[in-house]
């Protein structure tokens, strides 16, 4: 019988002497080394793919730890905004406790009636040179009282309505009120300089004068009690060819930093 070879056959025994061929080459060892290059050859791949995954992965966790560092960096601006808030109300309470305490300290052993106010106004700046308080002639105040800080004259009541009143600061050129040495009794006439400060005008030329005397009120005006401290002296400014000796005097109050006062009841 005559053997028909076919399209079908010839493959057939193609893949069979294939076959034959693959499993002697596999039992000499002759595939080991293209199996060991098939086996490795997609690694480099692997390693590219596994380095920008990795890569991607470490952008995205940065970018979210970023937000987190930056929501965690306002929050934490917020809490410092907070507590320096809390520090400065703290900083004003204490300074105001302090002025009140002196205060209160100098009214518990004032030889007079005393009216305590609230400073409305300040003179900050220097621009104005009255203050504004929130007592008025209900409370007792009237024209020409002395106001005073700390045991200082630092005013004088130029009106008075029923719940408010307006003081013409010591330190304004146009303020005047009697004064006297302490010491020796020199009557002088004490005055503002400017808003710079105090002077004390018309002493005789021939009174003694030295620096650290302190000067009082005279009680020559009877709407301002006798005693009230003034201030101590500075140096003397005028010259000996001068009318009146003038000196300069120190007070250890802050005008422009009023927040509590006295005003004295004659």
């Amino acid at each position: 019988m005559r053997f028909i070879y076919t399209k079908t056959f010839a493959v057939f025994a193609g893949l069979v002497v294939l076959t034959v061929l693959l499993l002697l080459a596999q039992n000499r060892g002759w595939l080991d080394s293209l199996r060991t290059a098939m086996l490795d050859a997609p690694r480099p791949v692997a390693l590219l793919t596994k380095g920008t995954a990795g890569s991607i992965k470490n952008f995205f966790v940065t970018v979210y730890g970023l937000r987190s560092i930056a929501k965690e960096n306002d929050s934490l601006k917020q809490e410092v905004i907070d507590l320096q808030k809390q520090l400065a109300d703290l900083d004003l309470q204490r300074r105001e406790n302090d002025a009140l305490r002196q205060e209160l300290g100098f009214a518990a052993k004032a030889p007079f009636a005393l009216v305590p106010c609230t400073v409305l106004s300040h003179n900050i700046t220097g621009i104005t040179d009255s203050l504004v308080l929130n007592c008025g002639s209900d409370d007792g105040v009237a024209l020409g009282q002395a106001v005073l800080s700390q045991g200082y004259l630092v005013a004088k009541i130029t009106y008075a309505d029923r719940h408010s009143s307006t003081a013409l600061l010591a330190t304004s050129s146009k303020f005047s009120a009697d004064a006297e040495f302490s010491k020796t009794g020199v009557e002088a006439v004490l005055e503002g300089s400017f808003g710079s400060g105090l002077v004390l005008d018309r002493l005789p030329q021939t009174a003694d004068v030295q620096k650290g005397w302190m000067v009082v009120t005279a009680g020559i005006n009877p709407q301002i009690p006798k005693g009230i401290l003034a201030g101590q002296v500075e140096e003397v400014i005028s010259s000996p060819n001068d009318l009146f000796k003038k000196v300069t005097l120190l007070s250890p109050v802050d005008f422009s930093g009023l927040d509590f006062v006295f005003v004295a009841k004659p």
